[in-house]
C-alpha cells in the first residue's frame, strides 16, 4: 500500500531538451506534468520502401520514467506530456490511464485517470498555445470538467487576467471565458497570490501565466497540499515549478478498549438489580470473623449481580464521542421542515 505523499511537478520546458533529460535525472517528483516538451526526431524506423526509414517524432526518454503522450495524430506537434516513475507504477495500487475520449484530449492538452490505493483522481495537463494574439481553446471551452471526480488542472494557459495577473498587466481577451470554464467546472485557483511564474525576458515583466488548480471534490477530500512555485526547482526554466502533493488515504488506528474498575450504572435496570440481589443468601453473623466473611460475600454479590446487568467501564474512544442520538435527529427534522 502506498503510504507516502505523491508529489506532482508541473512546468514549461521550452522545448529545450538538455534542459529536459536534466531536469528528469534531478526532479524528486513521482509524477511530472510538462508544457513544450522536447519533442523532436527520434531514431527512423524500418521501412521496406523508404531505405532511410520513416521519420518518427517523439519525446525525450528516460529509464526511470513512463511516458503518457496527449492523443495526437501524425505530423501533430504535441505540446504537453506527463512523466510517471517507473517505481510508482510497479505498486499493485497504483494504475494511471490516459483519458483519450476525454473532450480536452489534444495535442496541447491531455487528460490522465490516477488511481492509487482505491482512491481515484483525475489530473489535468494544459499548454495555452496563443498565435498571433488569437486563443486556441475551443476544445477545453466546449463543456465544463465533471464535478464528480476529484481533479487537478495545471499548465501554462498564457492568460493575464484581473484575477490573478500582476497590476497593470494587459487583461488578455479570452480571460473572461476562460475564468467562466474555471467556474463552470467547480475549480479554485491555488496560486498563492503574488508569486510571479514566468520570468520576463529582456523588457517584459514577471507574470502569472501557469497556474495550478482543484475542483470542489479535489478540495473536499483534504488529501491534495498548498501549492509552491518554485524557479529553482525547474533547472534554469524561465517557468517556475509547480509542485503539489497528493496525500494517500491511511489506516485508522483500531479502537481497543481496555476494561476499567467498575460498571456503567443503568438507573432504568434498579428493579432488576435489586430482585437478582434479593434472592443471594444473606450468610449469619455471629462474631468477628463471620462479620468479615459476610463483607467480603457482600462485596463479592454486588460485583456478581452489577456484571449480569451492566457493562464495564472501559477507557475513552480516541475516536470521539458518539453525540448522535434519535433528540439529535428529531431537532434536525424540526430545523430542515421550517
Amino acid at each position: 500500500m502506498i503510504d507516502t505523499p505523491i508529489t506532482i511537478v508541473s512546468v514549461n520546458m521550452r522545448r529545450r531538451n538538455p534542459l529536459f533529460i536534466a531536469f528528469l535525472q534531478a526532479t524528486h517528483a513521482d509524477i511530472m506534468m510538462v508544457q513544450e516538451p522536447w519533442f523532436g526526431h527520434l531514431i527512423p524506423s524500418r521501412s521496406d520502401t523508404n531505405p532511410d526509414g520513416d521519420e518518427v517524432h517523439g519525446f525525450a526518454a528516460h529509464p526511470g520514467w513512463e511516458i503518457f503522450a496527449p492523443k495526437h495524430q501524425k505530423g501533430d506537434i504535441c505540446k504537453v506530456v506527463t512523466y510517471v516513475r517507473q517505481t510508482l507504477l510497479m505498486s499493485r495500487d497504483v494504475r494511471v490511464v490516459s483519458l483519450v475520449d476525454h473532450h480536452i484530449a489534444s495535442p496541447s492538452s491531455q487528460a490522465l485517470e490516477v488511481s492509487i490505493s482505491g482512491s481515484v483522481f483525475v489530473l489535468i495537463n494544459i499548454y495555452h498555445h496563443v498565435v498571433q494574439h488569437r486563443p486556441s481553446l475551443t476544445h477545453i471551452l466546449r463543456s465544463p470538467l465533471d464535478s464528480v471526480l476529484p481533479t487537478y488542472v495545471v499548465g501554462d494557459f498564457n492568460t493575464h487576467s484581473s484575477t490573478w495577473s500582476f497590476p497593470g498587466a494587459t487583461v488578455s481577451s479570452w480571460a473572461s471565458p476562460l475564468k467562466d470554464w474555471f467556474e463552470d467546472s467547480d475549480l479554485t485557483l491555488m496560486n498563492p497570490a503574488g508569486f510571479a511564474t514566468h520570468r520576463g525576458e529582456a523588457r517584459q515583466r514577471d507574470s502569472i501565466i501557469d497556474l495550478a488548480l482543484l475542483n470542489d471534490s479535489a478540495l473536499c477530500t483534504g488529501r491534495f497540499s498548498p501549492l509552491s512555485v518554485s524557479f529553482p526547482d525547474s533547472l534554469g526554466s524561465d517557468h517556475a515549478a509547480l509542485l503539489i502533493d497528493w496525500l494517500p488515504p491511511y489506516e485508522p488506528l483500531p479502537y481497543v478498549p481496555t476494561l476499567l474498575p467498575g460498571f456503567v450504572l443503568d438507573d432504568s435496570l434498579v428493579a432488576s438489580w435489586t430482585k437478582d440481589f434479593a434472592l443471594l443468601p444473606t450468610p449469619p453473623i455471629s462474631d468477628i470473623d463471620s462479620l468479615s466473611c459476610t463483607a467480603d460475600a457482600l462485596d463479592t454479590d454486588i460485583y456478581s449481580v452489577s456484571r449480569k446487568l451492566f457493562k464495564r467501564w472501559h477507557t475513552p474512544d480516541f475516536r470521539g464521542l458518539r453525540w448522535w442520538n434519535l433528540h439529535c435527529e428529531a431537532a434536525l427534522t424540526a430545523v430542515t421542515s421550517i
